[in-house]
C-alpha cells in the first residue's frame, strides 16, 4: 500500500504543471500571442470591414469613421498599407476570406493560447497546433503574392521583416506544444536530454533573433514615416465620410 501510495505521489508530481516562472522561455510564446491578438484587433478589423461593407481598403479611407479600432490606428494602418502592404490596401477576395478565419477563429484561438501559455493549460495544444497550421499556409500565400504577384510592395524587407515572423511563429508553437503534455513537469524533464535540449537552444535563438528584426523594422518603419505624428487634416476636410 506505502508503494502504491509513493507511486501515484510521483506520478501526480511528474504530471504537475510548473508554472511560467519556472519555464520563463514560454514568455516569448505569450508575447507574440498577444501581439497577434493585438495585428487581428487593431488592423485586420479594417479589412474585415471593408469586406462586410463591399469596399475595397483604400476605398475606406477618408470616407468611413469607424467606431473600432482608435482613429490613431486607423491612421497607422492606411500609412501601413500605402507604403510596404499594397495587396492589404486592395483587399482582394482571398484576402477577405483569410481575415474572416481571422477574426472568427484565430483571435478567439490566440486568447486561448495566452490563458494556456500563462497558466499551463494543456488543453490548448491541438487547437494552437491546428490554428498555427493554418496561420503558416496563409502567410506564406500572403508573402508569396506579394513578392511576385501583380502588386509588388515597394519596401520589400520591411515587408519581409514583419511578414515572416508571423510565418515562423506558428512553427515555434508547433515545436513547443508538440508533446502530449507540454506545461507538465514529466515533459519538461524530458526536453533536457541532448537531443531536444540542443533543439530548444536552436529554436530559442532563433525566437530572440525573430523577435529583434520584428521590433527593430516597426522602430524603422516610424522613422521613415514620421507624417504618422501629423495632426489629423480639419475635421471639414472630411466632409461626406460615412459614420459607421
Amino acid at each position: 500500500m506505502a508503494s502504491a501510495s509513493s507511486n501515484n505521489g510521483k506520478k501526480s508530481n511528474s504530471d504537475a504543471v510548473v508554472s511560467l516562472l519556472s519555464r520563463p522561455w514560454d514568455l516569448f510564446f505569450v508575447l507574440w500571442f498577444f501581439n497577434f491578438w493585438f495585428s487581428v484587433m487593431f488592423t485586420d478589423i479594417h479589412n474585415f470591414t471593408a469586406s462586410v461593407l463591399g469596399m475595397e481598403v483604400h476605398e475606406m479611407e477618408g470616407r468611413v469613421d469607424m467606431v473600432w479600432p482608435p482613429r490613431f490606428l486607423t491612421k497607422l494602418y492606411f500609412a501601413w498599407a500605402r507604403t510596404v502592404d499594397p495587396l492589404l490596401y486592395q483587399n482582394p477576395i482571398w484576402w477577405q476570406v483569410i481575415e474572416w478565419i481571422n477574426i472568427l477563429c484565430l483571435m478567439p484561438t490566440s486568447l486561448y493560447a495566452l490563458h494556456g501559455f500563462i497558466f499551463g493549460n494543456n488543453r490548448i495544444r491541438l487547437p494552437v497546433i491546428i490554428t498555427s497550421s493554418f496561420t503558416w499556409y496563409s502567410l506564406m500565400l500572403c508573402i508569396g503574392c506579394t513578392l511576385y504577384g501583380d502588386s509588388p510592395s515597394p519596401d520589400v524587407p520591411m515587408f519581409l521583416a514583419i511578414y515572416v515572423p508571423y510565418a515562423l511563429f506558428p512553427m515555434y508553437s508547433i515545436y513547443r506544444l508538440w508533446d502530449e503534455r507540454p506545461f507538465s513537469a514529466s515533459t519538461l524533464n524530458a526536453r533536457k536530454s541532448a537531443c531536444k535540449s540542443f533543439l530548444d537552444v536552436i529554436v530559442r535563438l532563433a525566437m530572440i533573433v525573430t523577435y529583434a528584426f520584428y521590433f527593430y523594422y516597426i522602430y524603422l518603419w516610424f522613422v521613415k514615416h514620421p507624417e504618422v505624428f501629423a495632426a489629423d487634416a480639419p475635421a471639414a476636410a472630411a466632409a461626406g465620410k460615412a459614420e459607421l
